[in-house]
């Protein structure tokens, strides 16, 4: 019997465990902030980006798969940005708690259903930076950097990124400075990681260099 050799898939079980983590500290506060500004009243409450917002987690998950089988070191550098960034939104939420008014669900059609799930299972609290926008950034950020990663799959990745990032403010999930935060933070980690990654990878080979010029 042939032998089960992708054991490296075994750190997508980062993810559930960063989501018991999440659990756990998305409780009611005894002070939270509200980051609402004039803008998030411009933007209206659109039901249906409950759907691009509710696949974001396939989404996650079918991403790392695809990087995995791809390009091996692309999926070791953005899981390890993704666990760095949400460990990082964890400290803010943990020190700087802030809240989001929701929209006023008065119908009971499947998406208005779909919206309350969402409502229900997830508290109004933990929303700066926002973790859907940020893991959706860094997938796409990804994507873009690698030469394995055909075009097509870029561009795929990139509409369905953009799309759950929308998606967040048309569910009043979140408020534009959450997204915009999240955003940043993903570019700012992955980048991070990306010069330490190629600082490694420079100084590996000049040591080889030397070893076999001795």
């Amino acid at each position: 019997m042939k032998k089960f050799s992708h054991y490296p898939l075994l750190l997508l079980l980062a993810i559930p465990t960063l989501g018991l983590i999440y659990v756990f500290i998305n409780q009611e506060p005894q002070f939270s902030r509200t980051l609402y500004t004039d803008l998030d009243d411009v933007i209206p409450f659109l039901k249906i980006f409950i759907v691009p917002y509710m696949i974001w987690m396939p989404f996650l998950y079918g991403c790392f798969i695809y990087f995995y089988f791809k390009d091996r070191r692309l999926y070791y550098h953005t899981m390890l940005a993704y666990v760095v960034s949400v460990l990082i939104c964890y400290g803010i939420y943990m020190v700087f708690q802030t809240t989001v008014p929701r929209a006023e669900l008065l119908q009971t059609d499947l998406l208005s259903r779909m919206v309350q799930f969402v409502y229900t299972n997830d508290q109004p609290f933990n929303c700066f930076p926002s973790i859907h926008c940020l893991s959706s950034y860094l997938l796409f950020m990804a994507a873009l950097k690698s030469k394995a990663i055909s075009r097509r799959a870029v561009l795929v990745i990139g509409i369905v990124t953009w799309s759950i990032i929308v998606s967040t403010v048309f569910v009043k999930q979140h408020v534009v400075i959450d997204v915009f935060a999240g955003v940043m933070l993903g570019h700012l980690v992955f980048a991070t990681i990306s010069i330490l990654v190629g600082q490694r990878a420079e100084t590996t080979v000049t040591k080889k260099n030397e070893v076999s010029a001795s």
